[in-house]
């Protein structure tokens, strides 16, 4: 989770906290303090994301034959037998994650989308410049990959898919992404029964004949059960993939490599003991940096605007500031 959300997250939890027999006052100064808070966060998350930028600007690209042990920065193409599938546009890719969002009304004035289930995975890969190769486990990485797909089923309005026309590929259908979206946690179920831990099995089980109860028309809820399934809910699927044989930067720790397979695959790049930097990028260099620099800028504005603005609001509500 990024600290972006993160910090909304908690301001969602704040919102929806009520102590009984508080005072209006208290509750205000409790709910400007945990913005104050998530401003705070933001504006460290800010200082690290400028931490990074600078990173970026001062490793110059280093030709994958001759990169020194330590920090590098790498440009060349994905490649390697590993690959993946992605589980929407079947892409070939090394990374992916897909998020599943549902429409949500609140109340009366407030409705938005709100993510329900995030999958994802990675393979290690190569990456070639034609200099050379070099293995990469993309483990504990931080991915900046392009949106191969966003689509919605459910009630309408709803936006046109998009799918990158680069893949050539017409996307899943709505019955494709209802399946997707009934299936894995059926999956999940399945993996869950057969852990070796007391109850697992029980729960494994009663997960399992909930979705196919959600899946024929019925779901189960606080209140009991309803009839209805996904019929009149509207729900957005996003896919992100790391696509095979696509050119991409790389800012990581060139270390030793513990299993290479020949004399030409000694080092692997991954994130580093010492120096947490660790980025995996599908775009080029100026865009990588341009696109770090506004991330940074755009955290430290924010996260200092709220920071005095709502500590100056705490003051004046408890009389602290004239």
């Amino acid at each position: 989770m990024s600290s972006i959300s993160l910090a909304l997250l908690s301001a969602r939890i704040c919102l929806s906290f009520w102590i009984v027999g508080t005072s209006d006052t208290a509750k205000f100064v409790l709910i400007m303090a945990v913005f104050a808070l998530v401003g705070l966060v933001l504006f460290i998350a800010g200082f690290r994301a400028y931490r990074e930028y600078r990173i970026l600007e001062d490793t110059p690209l280093a030709p994958i034959r001759s990169i020194p042990m330590g920090l590098v920065h790498i440009y060349g193409k994905t490649v390697g037998e590993n690959r993946l599938s992605s589980p929407l546009t079947h892409t070939p890719c090394y990374y992916y994650k897909v998020e599943v969002e549902k429409w949500v009304k609140r109340d009366k004035d407030h409705e938005g989308w709100e993510t329900v289930r995030t999958d994802k995975d990675m393979s290690p890969f190569q990456m070639d410049d034609t200099t050379g190769k070099v293995q990469v486990d993309p483990a504990h990485a931080e991915f900046d990959v392009p949106k191969t797909l966003q689509a919605e089923i459910g009630s309408w309005p709803r936006k046109k898919p998009f799918v990158d026309p680069t893949l050539g590929v017409a996307g899943p259908g709505d019955e494709e992404l209802r399946g997707y979206l009934t299936q894995g946690p059926q999956q999940a179920a399945k993996a869950l029964s057969s852990l070796p831990v007391p109850g697992a099995k029980a729960l494994g089980k009663l997960l399992e004949v909930e979705q196919k109860l959600e899946s024929s028309g019925i779901s189960l809820s606080a209140g009991g059960i309803t009839l209805g399934g996904l019929a009149g809910q509207r729900y957005r699927f996003t896919e992100h993939a790391l696509i095979a044989d696509r050119e991409c930067n790389i800012i990581g720790t060139c270390a030793e490599n513990p299993s290479p397979q020949d004399e030409h695959d000694r080092n692997m790049i991954k994130k580093g003991q010492n120096e947490p930097t660790f980025l995996i990028s599908s775009r080029s260099e100026k865009e990588l940096e341009k696109s770090v620099w506004r991330k940074a800028l755009l955290m430290i504005l924010i996260g200092a605007l709220m920071m005095v603005g709502f500590t100056a609001a705490i003051l004046a509500k408890l009389g602290l500031f004239k």
